[in-house]
């Protein structure tokens, strides 16, 4: 069962390293090299493939890639790696990369995972929750709370459509958005992520920002926090939360 469910992340990521140029094949067509491909997975295989490490683990101290660090995960089948390199402060003077950097950082650490793990793409994801916020000179939008506001889906689209084209740029394939969540509390600290209170608009804001962000079929959305995080009876954020059944339904 493992392996089953595994083969549909794996086919997501093969497609996704696809390079622009590659003809067009079936869905039916990478779903049987994804499970020709699991299906020879050890269990450790399947381990490092589940395993995300965020960059910072892979970086020197000048925030160059280091070959040897990536070199260690990739025999460690480690599958991706997220987040951006400046989320403790500046670098150098520097608060982020621009789409060439970030785009030249990615390609080695793939170069390198596909040399060492016998020639398995890693996925790289980012939370360009209101643009590509970590691409110096992308377009940012207002949070997520102020597309619900407009009660207009096509503007919504486009901020999803620009979003997934500016993070395509930079190189990465997987964007950690939208949020789902339905506000509960508006003292909860994250309120202005979500899209608002209402299950209806939430569903039709969070269906076409996803659109709009997939549009390039380069780029892959990962809806979040749409259970109950956001049900904090005290409003702060990770706050313990006590769930019915009734509720969850």
């Amino acid at each position: 069962m493992l392996k089953s469910w595994f083969a549909a992340v794996l086919c997501t990521a093969l497609g996704l390293a696809a390079q622009q140029g590659t003809p067009l094949v079936s869905a039916d067509q990478w779903d049987e090299r994804a499970d020709a491909i699991v299906a020879t997975f050890t269990d450790d295989d399947i381990i490092g493939q589940m395993t995300q490490i965020d960059i910072n683990q892979l970086l020197t101290e000048d925030n160059k890639v280091d070959d040897d660090k990536v070199r260690a995960y990739a025999k460690m089948r480690v599958g991706s790696y997220l987040t951006s390199p400046f989320n403790n402060g500046p670098v150098n003077g520097t608060y982020m990369w621009t789409a060439d950097e970030w785009r030249e950082v990615i390609t080695r650490i793939q170069e390198i995972t596909m040399e060492e793990n016998g020639g398995h793409p890693m996925v790289y994801g980012v939370d360009s929750v209101h643009g590509a916020i970590f691409v110096k000179d992308a377009v940012l939008f207002g949070q997520q709370i102020n597309g619900g506001a407009s009660f207009n889906p096509d503007l919504v689209y486009e901020q999803g459509r620009i979003t997934g084209r500016d993070t395509e740029a930079s190189g990465v394939p997987w964007v950690f958005g939208p949020i789902l969540g339905i506000s509960r509390n508006p003292l909860w600290a994250r309120t202005f992520e979500t899209f608002s209170e209402d299950p209806h608009i939430n569903s039709v804001m969070g269906d076409a920002i996803i659109r709009g962000l997939q549009s390039n079929n380069h780029t892959a959305a990962c809806m979040k926090h749409w259970i109950v995080y956001p049900k904090t009876p005290s409003g702060h954020d990770k706050d313990a939360v006590t769930v019915s059944d009734y509720d969850m339904m």
